[in-house]
């Protein structure tokens, strides 16, 4: 019996000593987080994250200069042909 309380006021002990030890860790996480923040801040950078979002507008936008410069040159064929009509109508 008194082995089994020994072991069971361990147990206790040891599982608040691993609560802290984890509740610390989280703290420091969160501070380290803060810290590394305020100097991409400072130093002008972006995170990850913002850099994924930024690249992915990047990629919208030259797709709908794709687009643009193909529909662009369309015309552009379109106009060239009646002008090579109008010309050959009018000699």
């Amino acid at each position: 019996m008194l082995k089994s309380k020994f072991f069971n006021d361990f147990s206790n002990v040891a599982q608040g000593a691993f609560s802290t030890i984890n509740a610390i860790r989280e703290e420091l996480d969160v501070i380290v987080k803060s810290r590394l923040e305020r100097l991409l801040v400072s130093k002008g950078l972006v995170t990850k994250e913002e850099n994924d979002i930024i690249l992915l507008q990047i990629n919208d936008l030259n797709m709908k200069i794709n687009d643009l410069e193909a529909k662009f040159d369309n015309q552009a064929k379109l106009i060239n042909s009646l002008l090579n009509k109008n010309k050959k109508n009018k000699g």
